[in-house]
Formats: structure tokens, C-alpha cells, sequence
């Protein structure tokens, strides 16, 4: 049997970093055993280095630091590439550019393109001009490709309420599929006895965010709330991985609050270090809360310090309910209200017992939600439209 070609115009693609373009590198790596995946994505250093042994062909072109400027490069080396072998789908990680450039090209064709839809990218920006401009000149296509796709796959409900308000799509035509994690890489491992001097010395007791720093992110309630967890729990010591624009402003405050000995900025950090502090630390902590057009689409970091092990204390908003286990895996709060999260976190750094029970139900449970599975999903709903060789579904 002919396997089914799978087009993906990517315009987040490894080895750019954030979720999208690891979304976009998971879901090729596990299409491709039951397809033959042809990724378009940008062209950038470290290309070549990344592309090699990948079990999917990737072609790279040049792109502009600009989804618009993108946009028509996209259906240029789309439409390039469809006399020779027109694919059976096209899968775009997002709407703009991928999508719309899709949507262009198969435009009188009967290949149908499915599409992908996050958080953010959904609601209209009007934070600087850039974005501005981008909003004011897509925001009558965003519905129209959204609802023109054969499915649109949300990774939360939250995100799926949203399209659906927009009338983006149909309740038929939304399907909520969560990310997954790679267990093969956030694991359970021992921390190096070196990870251990330079962190916790004493014997500390670690609360830990991974994120790119951005206001909405939370990380300045969590300073603010840390004198208060201080007072029950004088040996704590808060690590910041990542970096951002609102870094300078974070620290600003760590020092206005007299928290220099508190908290440390790690600054951006390899993967492997990541997976380190995630089975170093006793809780994350990631208090996104929703500033339109910012908010936290589903928060795989939860998900990625679960499969190591590590509860989680989470801002409730946006698709954050979707990535943590209420009572079981973590607690959310109120993201603005610093005396809940201090008392939520200072109670349980004070019960080892009720984070040795979270920690063991996260190992229990997080490795299953994984890549594999989402893929599954994900080509369950595409084969359904295309069939396994391509062929309309019958029914």
C-alpha cells in the first residue's frame, strides 16, 4: 500500500526554539512512520546541522523575520513543489503563514489542508506597529482559512472556545488535541552531584520557572509573593530559566523587594540542563496570566516537568487547566492574587509527603501523554478525510 504524502509549510520550525516549532518537529518525526512528510521551513543557522538523519524530507528557503513577508515565499516554493508530487494533506502548525499559504495554493484543488491553532495567534495584536499591521491586513482572512480547513485541531479547550466565539469553525470541525511530551528526553534521572553543589548547597528547598520572560508569564507575582513563602520557609531559593524582554525589569523588582539572595536569573539554558533542574527542584512554577493578546495556550512546560517528576503550582487561565491535573499533578490559583499563591506554595513546600504524592503521579501518568499519542489523534482525523492512500473517506 502507497503510503500518503504529507505537505507541512512551516513557519516556526527547528532549530528555531519555542513550542510551535518543536510542535511542528514532533508531530513530522511521528508522522512519517505511517506517512511520507515533506516539511517547508526556514532556512537558518544550524539548517543543515539539525536536517541531518531526520526520518522527513525538509526544504528550506529563505524567509524574513516577518510572517507577512513570509507569506508570499510560502506559496511560491508551495506551488514548486505541487506539479511534481501533489500531496495527499497539507498539515500547517499555524494559521499565518502556513495556513494562508496553503489555503492560496490548493485553492480549485481537491487536497485538503488541515491546521493547527495555539493560543495567541488566534486573537487580534495591536501591540506595536508590526503586529499592528499584521492584524489590520489578516484579521477578515483569520476566519475564513480557519472554517476553509478540513479540521482544525486546538491544543485546548480554551483555545477551541475561542475559535468557536470567532467563529472560526464549527463544533464538528474544532477538535481539542492536547500537546504531548517526548519521555525519551524528560525523564527521571539523578542530578550530577555538581548540579546539586551549585544549587542547593545547603539542602534548599528549589521552586523553579522555565520560560521566556514576558509579562504575562507571572514571574513578577511569583517575586512578589516570595517574601511571604520566605517567612514559612526560610531556606527557599527561586531559579528563573530563560530570558526576554521583561528581564530587566524582573530583576528591577527582585532587587526592590530585597530578594537578590532569592532568586537567581539563569538566563537561557540547554535542554539537558533543563531536564536537570526539572529532577532538581521541588515544584515549578509558572503563573501565566491572560493579557489579550498574551496568554498560555495549553503550558507544555508543565507537562515536560511532570514527566520528570516535578508537581507544578499553575496560574489558572487561558489552557493551563488542560496541562495540569487538579490536586494530582499540581495546583492552579489565581495568578494575580499574591497571598493565594505564597499560602499555596508555602503549604505544600511544607508537606514532603503531598509533593512525594504528586511527584509519583505525575511519573505514573505524564509519560503517556505523549508525542505518539497526539500524532495518533492527529492522523486518525486526517485519514478519516483522506483515507490511507489518499483516497476520499467513504461514508
Amino acid at each position: 500500500m502507497n503510503r500518503p504524502t504529507i505537505l507541512m509549510p512551516a513557519y516556526d520550525f527547528k532549530p528555531l526554539l519555542g513550542g510551535i516549532a518543536n510542535y511542528g518537529h514532533e508531530l513530522a518525526v511521528r508522522f512519517s512512520r505511517e506517512a511520507r512528510v515533506h516539511v517547508i521551513g526556514p532556512d537558518m543557522p544550524g539548517s543543515a546541522e539539525f536536517d541531518r538523519d531526520l526520518p522527513y524530507e525538509v526544504t528550506r528557503i529563505r524567509l524574513p523575520q516577518s510572517g507577512l513577508l513570509s507569506y508570499p515565499r510560502f506559496v511560491r516554493a508551495l506551488r514548486g513543489l505541487m506539479p511534481a508530487a501533489p500531496p495527499d494533506a497539507m498539515f500547517c502548525p499555524m494559521w499565518f503563514p502556513d495556513a494562508a499559504a496553503a489555503r492560496t495554493v490548493l485553492r480549485g484543488r481537491s487536497t485538503p489542508y488541515f491546521v493547527a491553532a495555539h493560543g495567541t495567534e488566534v486573537f487580534d495584536n495591536f501591540v506595536g506597529v508590526k503586529n499592528s499591521l499584521k492584524t489590520v491586513l489578516t484579521r477578515r482572512l483569520r476566519p475564513r482559512i480557519f472554517r476553509e480547513a478540513k479540521k482544525v485541531f486546538s491544543v485546548s479547550h480554551y483555545t477551541r472556545r475561542a475559535l468557536l466565539a470567532q467563529r472560526c469553525g464549527t463544533e464538528a470541525s474544532i477538535v481539542t488535541v492536547n500537546n504531548g511530551v517526548n519521555p525519551e528526553i524528560f525523564r527521571r534521572i539523578a542530578p550530577r552531584p555538581e548540579a546539586e553543589a551549585r544549587y542547593r548547597p545547603n539542602g534548599e528547598r528549589l521552586l523553579l520557572t522555565v520560560t521566556r520572560l514576558y509579562p504575562y508569564k507571572g514571574v513578577d507575582r511569583m517575586l512578589e509573593s516570595l517574601p511571604a513563602i520566605a517567612a514559612a520557609v526560610p531556606d527557599v531559593v527561586y531559579l528563573i530559566a530563560g530570558t526576554g524582554p521583561d528581564r530587566p525589569r524582573l530583576e528591577a523588582l527582585t532587587a526592590r523587594l530585597g530578594l537578590e539572595s532569592r532568586v537567581r536569573f539563569l538566563g537561557p539554558l540547554p535542554l539537558a540542563e533543563i531536564v536537570e533542574l526539572y529532577n532538581l527542584a521541588d515544584l515549578f512554577v509558572m503563573l501565566s496570566r491572560e493579557e489579550l493578546p498574551d496568554v498560555e495556550g495549553f503550558g507544555l512546560v508543565f507537562l515536560e516537568a511532570a514527566a520528570c517528576g516535578l508537581p507544578s503550582v499553575g496560574g489558572r487561565s487561558g489552557g493551563i487547566p488542560d496541562a495540569i491535573d487538579e490536586g494530582r499533578s499540581g495546583w492552579m490559583v489565581d495568578p494575580n492574587d499574591t497571598q493565594s499563591i505564597a499560602a499555596t506554595i508555602g503549604n505544600l513546600l511544607a508537606s514532603r509527603e503531598t509533593l512525594a504524592r504528586a511527584s509519583a503521579y505525575c511519573l505514573e501518568t505524564a509519560p503517556r501523554k505523549n508525542w505518539d499519542q497526539v500524532a495518533d489523534t492527529l492522523l486518525g482525523e486526517m485519514f478519516a478525510v483522506i483515507g490511507p492512500r489518499g483516497a476520499p473517506a467513504r461514508g
